[in-house]
Parts: C-alpha cells; structure tokens; sequence
C-alpha cells in the first residue's frame, strides 16, 4: 500500500472519527505519544532521528500537495495553523534570512518541551517543514534543529535551506 494511500485513508478516518470512538474522539494525550517515541527511540537507536524525519517529511509532502500549496509563505501559514490545531508546537516566527534559508522558531514543542536531556528530539517536526517546502516549491529543503527545548533552550529553532 502506498503512502498516499495510507495518509488518505487518515483522514478519511479521521472524518468520521466520532462513528467509531464514540467517546474519545480524535484525542490523545501527551503523555501516550511520548511514551510511544520514547520507546520507538529506544527500539530504533541511533536510526530513531532520521526515521521520525523522514515520517514528518513524507507527511509534509503529502500534506502540501493534498492542500495544493505553492511557494513558501502558503507552506508556513500551513505549518502554523498545522502545528497548532495538532498541539505538535507553536511556531512563533519564521524569517526568511535569504532566498536560500528561513530560520524558525518554536515554542512548546510536543517532543522537547519539558525536557533537559542534551538532546535534540524534534526530528518529526524538522522533517515536515522540509516536507512541506518541498511540497509546496517543488525543490529540495533540509531541514535542522539548531536549537532545542530538550537541551536546555527556552524555545526550538530550525534552519530551513533551499538546495534546489
């Protein structure tokens, strides 16, 4: 099965999500998803960052193309509203520094935000905004932490750099 196909079918469930969890909705706690990418790192290894951006970039892509976003301000008015409506971070800026990078700001990263491990562990959200780029220009983005709230930082911040 494709990935198209698996991203369609969740949203198609998504869509209808009250038919089938009558209760609980689409709702998740924080505290599960962390238990589940603590124990995906643990099981994955040294593998678990470029794993969790290559899944955040895939979901990117789809996402952009699913939208019909063009050019770089439609990616990130997506990416904030995105991030937001899904508790995955709060994007407070972005600043195109040139036509070949964007610095990013984020806040209460659902990944790193009460963490001091000296770590970065925003790998999902790095891959989606490279994702969406890429999505939303047709050329390549890679994205990188530069900063982050698991290593100490008030806030998590990426480069985004266009490499054609």
């Amino acid at each position: 099965m494709s990935r198209e196909r698996i991203f369609r079918e969740v949203e198609e469930s998504m869509r209808n999500i009250r038919e089938v969890r009558f209760e609980l909705g689409g709702d998740v706690s924080l505290s599960t998803l962390r238990y589940i990418l603590a124990s995906m790192v643990i099981t994955l290894g040294r593998g678990a960052g470029s794993t969790f951006y290559r899944a955040g970039y895939d979901i990117g892509v789809y996402k952009a193309k699913s939208h019909g976003l063009e050019g770089v301000k439609e990616a990130f008015e997506y990416v904030e509203k995105a991030f937001e409506k899904t508790g995955i971070g709060i994007i407070e800026r972005w600043e195109i520094e040139d036509d070949d990078k964007i610095k990013i700001t984020m806040r209460e990263s659902a990944t790193a935000a009460g963490y001091d491990i000296g770590k970065k562990l925003c790998y999902y959200q790095a891959g989606f905004i490279a994702g969406i780029l890429h999505g939303a220009t047709s050329e390549r983005w890679e994205v990188h932490e530069t900063k982050c709230m698991a290593e100490g930082h008030d806030h998590c911040e990426f480069v985004a750099i266009r490499r054609g």
